[in-house]
């Protein structure tokens, strides 16, 4: 369905009444598209469809406000922001520029007409509007002084009018405001992420998630269709699965969680318009709304959240990687760059080598793309490496590990040599919270303990807890760890506890597992917790004093 729009017969209505019938026509597209919103309709076809009414309207209104519709003015109306990326969400506002061929302060009588009728009517019908009207220098101008503004015209397309106007600006832009200094642009894409992420406590298991600004959210997707444009030239997931820097199944995870995102942030702006916050009250009414088909609404929004969880694990993940990809490029360049300038290219910097890997940039790279099928015991191997030298798994290492998931199976959890190496880990004071989270986040830790797996984006529904119960546990972690070296007479008490105590291994081991119950669903969890730790202490060993502890 489609707004019943003639630019001819709105030409002869007064404004009072091509007022009233713009306000039923939206009316009418408006109740169709929450229709269809509640009848399970994806996320991005929902929001492609209300920027396709947002684009009827302004052509219509383009084309009543004309002047002589044989001579029209230089004039381009050009959809910015999220309009300009064709998805809207009904609480979304509509970004647009007037672009004009001169100065906005000499612009012709006919332009100035249609872009004050436009703006009149379109406030009028209750949009929320955020219109701009700026020639081509004006808009590089403000481009290269405001972030926010680069990437507004990063995604922008002409929705109307002087299409030779539209590519001057385009072509202008990608020059002097992207190409010209990438390494900029970069710089800043990765400065929002770090800033954004350090206000939502750099967790995407926060309980109630800002569905546009945490980490893992669409703010996150779209600085990943920003940096991939500005790096390889393209917004094609499929263009970079041809040139390897995403896998299939990371491109398929990626479009299922931005559809997924889309769907939920429609039917939170259906119950509260411009409402960006997931609050357990939201996530209660959108779990019945999607028809989640457990018995209780705890369940409901359990499982609910947990594919919330998921699919914001994913955008984050796959962000993260990408841009660690780039970053080690702009590293690679700036490097060559200098010792081409210094040394003519004659000293090259050699990557360090350590048994099957090497160390470079703070990267740990495998040698050999079979590295775990010879010895899968390198799968926990590799990460007291990381502890050590104080390294992470580079891109590539970490897909080879995702690749090699199935080799973590019931011979590989009993045996010696993954059992000392897990040891060794946790008996690092206050360096093995980092070193969790990576195996974390690398997949291994729940699949090596899977007591600690089945807390993998599970929901406490308790309002004293502020994420999942896997990031809640390691956050304990990370407290016991910065205690070893905090100095504050208040916690001397407790640093000399973990300083002093005799067996940090099963003093982290019973962190890990201090929540492991609420996954097996008891009255108690903390029974549940005693039953798995008296399972796991068995398949490692561990006995006598410290299993007691």
């Amino acid at each position: 369905m489609s707004l019943d729009l003639d630019s001819v017969a709105l030409r002869g209505l007064s404004e009072p009444e091509r007022l009233s019938f713009l306000k039923e026509q939206i009316t009418r597209e408006n109740e169709d598209l929450h229709r269809r919103h509640l009848a399970g309709e994806a996320g991005l076809a929902h929001s492609e469809a209300r920027s396709m009414v947002a684009d009827e309207l302004i052509i219509a209104l383009f084309n009543t406000y004309l002047p002589d519709p044989e001579n029209p003015p230089a004039l381009a109306l050009v959809a910015n922001g999220g309009y300009g990326r064709g998805l809207m969400n009904p609480g979304s506002d509509i970004d647009l520029l007037f672009l004009v061929d001169r100065p906005t302060t000499n612009i012709s009588d006919d332009a100035k007409k249609i872009v004050r009728g436009i703006q009149m009517i379109i406030w009028d019908l209750g949009f929320k509007f955020l219109p701009s009207t700026r020639s081509v220098p004006e808009c590089i101008t403000e481009a290269k002084m405001e972030p926010q503004s680069r990437t507004a015209l990063l995604d922008s397309r002409l929705v109307v009018g002087d299409q030779k106007l539209f590519r001057k600006l385009r072509d202008r832009f990608r020059k002097d405001c992207i190409e010209k200094d990438k390494t900029r642009f970069f710089e800043e894409r990765s400065l929002d992420i770090n800033t954004r992420h350090a206000k939502w406590s750099h967790t995407v298991f926060l309980q109630e998630p800002n569905i546009k600004e945490s980490p893992g959210t669409l703010r996150d997707y779209q600085n990943l269709d920003w940096i991939i444009d500005a790096e390889a030239g393209t917004r094609s997931m499929t263009e970079l699965v041809r040139k390897r820097i995403l896998t299939r199944h990371a491109r398929r995870e990626l479009k299922d969680a931005f559809n997924f995102l889309h769907r939920v942030r429609n039917a939170l702006h259906y119950h509260d318009k411009g409402n960006d916050i997931l609050t357990l009250r939201f996530q209660g009414i959108i779990a019945n709304e999607f028809g989640y088909p457990q018995k209780t609404i705890l369940r409901r929004i359990e499982v609910f959240m947990r594919e919330y969880y998921t699919h914001a694990r994913s955008v984050h993940n796959h962000t993260r990687s990408i841009f660690e990809i780039f970053e080690l490029q702009h590293k690679e360049e700036g490097h060559t760059s200098i010792r081409s300038r210094l040394t003519f290219g004659l000293i090259k910097k050699k990557p360090k080598t350590l048994d099957d890997y090497t160390i470079q940039n703070e990267r740990l790279s495998a040698r050999r793309k079979d590295i775990f099928e010879e010895n899968p015991n390198r799968l926990i191997r590799i990460f007291v490496y990381c502890q050590k030298y104080q390294v992470t798994p580079s891109p590539s290492l970490r897909k080879l590990i995702k690749k090699s998931w199935d080799l973590i199976d019931r011979s590989f959890r009993v045996r010696r040599e993954n059992r000392e190496a897990f040891r060794e880990i946790l008996e690092r004071k206050g360096q093995v919270a980092t070193t969790l989270r990576l195996m974390h986040r690398c997949g291994v830790l729940g699949r090596y303990l899977p007591e600690f797996g089945a807390l993998d984006c599970l929901v406490q529904h308790e309002f004293f807890h502020r994420y999942t119960a896997d990031e809640h546990t390691l956050r304990c972690i990370d407290q016991l760890d910065a205690l070893v070296e905090n100095d504050d007479p208040k916690v001397s008490i407790y640093r000399d506890i973990i300083v002093k105590h005799p067996d940090p291994y099963a003093l982290y081991i019973a962190l890990i597992l201090h929540d492991t119950g609420r996954a097996e669903n008891v009255r108690e969890h903390i029974d549940g917790s005693a039953m798995l730790a008296a399972r796991l202490c068995k398949r490692l060993q561990i006995t006598g004093g410290r299993r007691a502890l």
